[in-house]
């Protein structure tokens, strides 16, 4: 009889450990060789789109730790019980249990999806509706037309249309065109000879001719007026200043009226007179910023020398402003 013992020797602890070290080697080369096996198997050709082959595989419950009542032995007892315990036959190795191979399960081709029938549209009755009756022909009688009424040929017509139906009537004869006298040749009058073209003088050139004969016309005056006070005697006219000078500036702007060109401006001039009224000496006072109005207007006021004579008490020369166009 062998009585349990909670607290076991160290050799008893190393006992265990060996037995539960060889139990894990026998577990691992049963798996080892299980899997060459499995490996060395032509694996069957699985389906398309199947799940892979489940492999069961065994493993060895992990050992549990017993819970042991732990018993107060007297020293003597426990002395016994360690002798008794190395006098003990080893004990023999329980021999595992051969593993089942699992067996391949059965692959299970995936579901097909079957497609739901599409129940068809109701198809609404199409409605005929009815055609309208066509409208009644309406059938118009026409009534005939009356008959003629046939008139009578007096047999005498009847006897003179045969008669000139017979007479031969002569188809009149053509005549030939008459000739068509063509109309003489008009005689070509001779074409007038042209004129030539007489140059059109330019307005400068006609102004300065017109200036020129003016300026003959007025010294051959002036000489008159000369001549006729020197044979009467210098007599001072009676009239008066205003009126005197009135004259004079309407002379003067009737000479220096137009400016050669198309130029405009205005001067001033002075210029001094004897007591005939011939002027004796011009010089200008203002210039009108041209040259050539300048000297036109100092010549106009020489060119219309002689001046009315001046009345008595007037100064013997004359400040006037001339403006030409």
């Amino acid at each position: 009889m062998s009585i349990v013992v909670s607290q076991t020797s160290p050799a008893g602890r190393v006992g265990e450990l060996a037995l539960w070290g060889v139990a894990g080697l026998v577990m691992l080369t049963l798996h080892y060789g299980t899997a060459v096996y499995l490996m060395r198997e032509e694996p069957a050709s699985p389906a398309e789109n199947a799940p892979p082959v489940a492999i069961m595989i065994e493993l060895a419950p992990e050992p549990e730790a017993v819970n042991t009542e732990e018993e107060q032995v007297s020293p003597d007892v426990q002395d016994v019980e360690e002798v008794k315990s190395e006098q003990m036959e080893p004990v023999e190795e329980p021999q595992p249990e051969p593993v089942a191979e699992p067996e391949p399960q059965p692959i299970e081709p995936p579901p097909q999806e079957v497609a739901e029938p599409v129940e068809p549209e109701p198809v609404e009755p199409v409605i005929e509706e009815p055609l309208p009756e066509p409208p009644p022909e309406i059938t118009q009688t026409i009534p005939e037309p009356p008959p003629e009424p046939v008139e009578e040929i007096d047999p005498i017509e009847q006897q003179i249309t045969a008669a000139l139906e017979n007479v031969e009537v002569p188809l009149p004869m053509m005549r030939p065109p008459m000739p068509v006298e063509k109309p003489a040749e008009v005689a070509k009058k001779p074409e007038p000879k042209k004129e030539p073209v007489k140059k059109v003088e330019r307005p400068k050139q006609q102004q300065a001719r017109r200036e020129m004969a003016e300026a003959k016309v007025q010294a051959r005056q002036s000489d008159r007026t000369a001549a006729s006070q020197n044979s009467t005697g210098s007599i001072a006219p009676s009239v008066s200043p205003a009126r005197w000078k009135s004259r004079v500036q309407a002379k003067l702007a009737r000479t220096a009226r137009r400016c050669p060109g198309n130029s405009t401006g205005t001067a001033a001039v002075r210029f001094s007179f004897d007591g005939g009224g011939n002027v004796t000496n011009v010089s200008l006072s203002r210039s009108s910023g041209d040259s050539a109005i300048d000297n036109y207007i100092m010549s106009a006021v020489r060119r219309a020398s002689p001046i009315p004579a001046p009345p008595s008490g007037v100064a013997s020369y004359l400040d006037q402003a001339l403006t030409c166009q």
